[in-house]
């Protein structure tokens, strides 16, 4: 195979290599942040919890949830368990109006009840049809709503008159982010992979390795009582490498005497043909 193939088959292997651990890393990753839930409050009444606000542009607030099951006994399309529930959520910090629209801004407001009802989808309120149950320590949990949509940096205080379980969302999204572009990373960088992988197959099977050309020498004779004597031949390299070789080849070019140019060498390079 020739070098320039085996260089790059390398570096493709490499990269799926590095691929598919990226991609278990996320997949896997992802499975266990959905799967082992950190709850701020779990099982308590109520409590204090912090908002940091990292980019001071509001966050996404906390996701509540109570023991029970959906259920609309007297069919008035409200959850029941939603009648029994008193939350309350005070935030002691700024807020962003209009959260997550170009035209939000800041407002100081303390003192100002920051939790909402929210089973499903955005603005579900408490109205049948959707919900979000999970299971925690063998108890069937339900989602109840929401607090602090857009809060800034601040300490938000909940109180209840169930146990409740509180989830922050800002910390649970940016872990499953990081395992999502785990996974998407490895998915894009695949084929860069395979593309290389294949090239240099192809290539170490196709290109001809350079051909080998022969040491040059140079054979030199004298001539004594008569006789021609033919002296041991000086293997003259291919290329420049060597610079003693370089300089004895240049001189004998120019004509020089091979014993004086050896004479030459072996005064500028000690060492020469020995």
């Amino acid at each position: 195979m020739h070098p320039l193939g085996k260089v790059m088959t390398g570096v493709g292997a490499v990269i799926l290599i590095l691929c598919g651990i990226l991609f278990v890393f996320g997949v896997s990753d992802v499975s266990e942040k959905v799967d082992d839930v950190n709850y701020v409050i779990s099982g308590q009444t109520g409590g204090d919890v912090q908002v940091y606000d990292d980019d001071d542009f509001g966050d996404w607030g906390f996701t509540i949830f109570v023991e029970g099951t959906y259920e609309d006994i007297d069919g008035n399309g409200v959850w029941d368990l939603c009648d029994g529930m008193n939350i309350t959520a005070i935030h002691d910090g700024r807020v962003m109006e209009n959260y997550g629209t170009n035209q939000s801004y800041a407002v100081n407001a303390s003192d100002d009840e920051r939790f909402y009802f929210e089973v499903g989808l955005e603005n579900s309120e408490c109205n049948v049809g959707s919900g979000e149950t999970r299971t925690v320590d063998g108890k069937d949990l339900v989602k109840i709503g929401r607090a602090c949509w857009g809060c800034m940096e601040g300490t938000l205080t909940i109180e209840s008159n169930e146990p409740i379980w509180v989830v922050n969302d800002d910390e649970e999204i940016a872990e499953l982010v990081g395992g999502m572009f785990a996974a998407m990373s490895s998915a894009c960088l695949a084929p860069c992979g395979c593309c290389i992988l294949i090239v240099g197959l192809i290539a170490g099977f196709t290109l001809k390795k350079d051909s080998t050309i022969p040491a040059v020498t140079v054979q030199t004779s004298v001539s004594v009582m008569g006789e021609e004597i033919t002296e041991a031949a000086i293997p003259m390299p291919d290329d420049d490498s060597d610079p003693a070789h370089a300089y004895y080849g240049g001189m004998i070019a120019r004509g020089f005497d091979p014993e004086l140019a050896e004479k030459m060498t072996k005064d500028h390079y000690p060492g020469f043909n020995e």
